[in-house]
């Protein structure tokens, strides 16, 4: 794929140099002069100096060709822009930092494909961290109002052994994934539920909520 990066600070560098370890074809696009020559001299791959919010300036990144835009600066307006550049150019896929949470909303409505809160994300990290194994946030959808957590199958939930389609799931969620081991397994209604089950569950956070207990047991 040919992705471009606006933003070439500590997330876009590092986002680069992955995507690039694995073949795909990058260019990062970096407003400051100097960090721009740094990552020139950094990394293997397309940097231009100027404004993500800039026509000229993403064209010069190959936004034409481009099949995902990632824009990850700590600005706001240059996100929003260079996503809706991206969009009107044409790029299929479309994502963003969004720095402060009140406007992922604006986001949202100019059609990018994923908005991503900084703070939100670093807030399910630490969670993750806090409480090691159980139910733990992973992501935030529908700019708040729905959300992904990922829960691990206690001995003593009453989950243990019934087929999904025999779990009680509130309308308002759905479980979407198991994670066995190595094994990734869709939550399908014939599949068995099992002690240690690592279950990927999407909806309303308090109807996810209750059924992370559920699934936790105690």
């Amino acid at each position: 794929m040919y992705i471009t990066i606006v933003g070439g600070g500590q997330t876009g560098s590092k986002l680069a140099k992955r995507l690039a370890d694995r073949g795909h074809n990058i260019s990062i696009v970096e407003k400051d002069e100097k960090r721009a020559h740094e990552l020139a001299a950094e990394l293997d791959v397309l940097v231009i100096q100027g404004s993500g919010a800039d026509v000229d300036v993403l064209k010069d990144a190959g936004i034409d060709k481009a099949d995902v835009l990632v824009a990850l600066t700590d600005a706001d307006e240059v996100n929003l822009m260079a996503c809706e550049i991206a969009k009107k150019q044409g790029v299929r896929r479309v994502i963003a930092r969004v720095n402060d949470e009140k406007n992922t909303k604006m986001f949202e409505e100019l059609g990018v494909d994923i908005a991503v809160s900084f703070v939100s994300a670093a807030v399910m990290l630490f969670e993750k961290v806090v409480t090691g194994a159980g139910v733990y946030g992973v992501l935030g959808i529908g700019g708040g109002k729905g959300e992904v957590v990922e829960v691990t199958v206690g001995a003593n939930s009453k989950a243990v052994g019934r087929l999904v389609k025999d779990v009680k799931i509130p309308k308002e969620c759905t479980l979407a994934m198991i994670t066995r081991g190595d094994e990734l397994i869709p939550a399908r209604g014939d599949t068995t539920i099992q002690v240690g089950d690592l279950i990927t569950v999407v909806g309303n956070p308090s109807a996810v909520l209750k059924v992370a207990r559920y699934l936790r047991g105690g």
